[in-house]
């Protein structure tokens, strides 16, 4: 049965779930709103593993996605004077099972382009397009739109949008980010906040002006004090950096989270002041970049992702944090099985969500296990500490550790299988 249905954010599972709801059935109506003015183009990189590879397969988007992957071939350790101390290649396995590196690396606003575009595509004749009448099958987009008022019903949600207007759906899908305006408007503010569990640990985003030495290898250099610099530009003609610290310091959990950039930028500065690799480098960068991006990073634990008749998805429900390596492949398998459930339950809306939230939970609590050692791995402290990483970092390459675990672990997530949902005909 057609749903109406509204999608709050145009981020990677907003345009990902929206592509799989049209090729269930091409008959729904479904909007999408986006507080930003457009699709943002820009962003840091991202990668497919796990369920996320397969799941392109399916919607026969994998090989477009490849087409615009980052070409990084592995990863390595560096010091304060540049020395490398040991590395992992790149799995090239074209399968869920990745190494450090992932086969697919993309830059975020790459992979939500072919998302995107995929979702504007009809399934049934292959034209590209918006629907123009907002009461017909298809999808639109409205940018510079958020909801400011969710009320619902038995029957319906009515959303009242920044522009003024008040329209009613069948259902409403919270995909705005780990800061999630959706999830905090239906569990209350507090409570939407209190879901968000950091892990004291601020990371920051920029791009700098490329040199000669930028090679296609990662670099990651750990300075002690819980801080970490990475590099990173595989073929891409800009050179990205990011900064990571951890600290409980509430001086810097109240500069970083939702503030201006330029407050965060100089809180960054401070942190990362001192000597050794590039850092002179980097910290010029930071104060010239226009690109500059900072948040906590954390995890989302919500008992529940549904109320009524509205969901959550992607980082709005289950934030696996960045370092856990498996945000965007758990917003591709929330859309899966999301859009499979609604499938299944032929527009009984509140049994399919009440379904979705059951369902899904396995996926997310694989996808939020952090490998171990994870953050402080990154963000050691002492000396010693930063020694006797780069050891095990040595040992583990010289082993080839990738390999053994490539040979041993399953392709899936804590071998968890893709559900199956025939209902969908993907």
């Amino acid at each position: 049965m057609p749903l109406k249905i509204l999608i709050i954010g145009a981020g990677v599972c907003g345009p990902a779930l929206a592509t799989m709801l049209r090729r269930s059935d091409p008959e729904h109506n479904i909007t999408v709103v986006e507080r930003y003015p457009g699709i943002r183009h820009n962003g840091l990189q991202i990668d497919l593993r796990a369920w996320g590879v397969p799941l392109m397969e399916r919607l026969g988007l994998l090989d477009e996605a490849s087409k615009r992957c980052v070409h990084e071939n592995g990863v390595t350790l560096v010091d304060s004077k540049g020395r490398k101390h040991g590395g992992f290649g790149v799995n090239k396995s074209h399968t869920g099972q990745q190494s450090f590196t992932s086969e697919f690396e993309i830059m975020r606003g790459d992979l939500v382009e072919v998302l995107y575009e995929a979702s504007l595509k009809d399934p049934k004749t292959g034209v590209s397009g918006e629907a123009e009448d907002e009461e017909a099958p298809g999808i639109r987009y409205k940018f510079s739109t958020w909801p400011t008022a969710l009320t619902q019903d038995e029957k319906g949600v009515d959303v009242t949008l920044s522009d003024g207007t008040t329209k009613r759906y069948d259902m409403v899908v919270g995909a705005d980010g780990q800061w999630s305006r959706t999830r905090r408007m239906i569990f209350g503010e507090e409570e939407g906040l209190k879901m968000f569990k950091r892990l004291n640990v601020y990371a920051a985003y920029y791009t700098i002006p490329r040199e000669p030495e930028d090679d296609d290898v990662a670099r990651f250099y750990h300075m002690g004090k819980g801080r970490g610099v990475a590099l990173r530009c595989g073929d891409r003609p800009e050179t990205q950096v990011y900064l990571m610290a951890r600290t409980s310091s509430k001086e810097v959990q109240q500069a970083v989270e939702r503030q201006p950039v330029e407050r965060q930028k100089a809180i960054f500065e401070k942190l990362f002041q001192g000597d050794g690799w590039q850092m002179e480098r980097f910290m010029k960068g930071l104060r010239e970049s226009t690109d500059f991006y900072a948040d906590s990073l954390g995890q989302v634990k919500a008992p529940h992702i549904v109320k009524g008749r509205v969901a959550l998805l992607g980082d709005a429900a289950c934030c696996a944090s960045p370092v856990s390596g498996m945000g965007t492949t758990v917003s591709l398998i929330g859309s899966w099985v999301l859009a499979g459930e609604l499938a299944r339950h032929k527009g009984d809306v509140r049994t399919a969500l009440e379904a979705y939230d059951v369902n899904v939970r396995p996926y997310i609590t694989a996808a939020q296990k952090l490998p171990p050692g994870i953050p402080w791995f990154m963000t050691v402290d002492s000396d010693w500490a930063v020694f006797l990483v780069r050891l095990l970092f040595s040992f583990f390459s010289l082993i080839k550790l990738d390999k053994i675990l490539f040979a041993i672990l399953p392709e899936d997530k804590g071998g968890i299988k893709i559900p199956e949902y025939p209902e969908t005909n993907m």
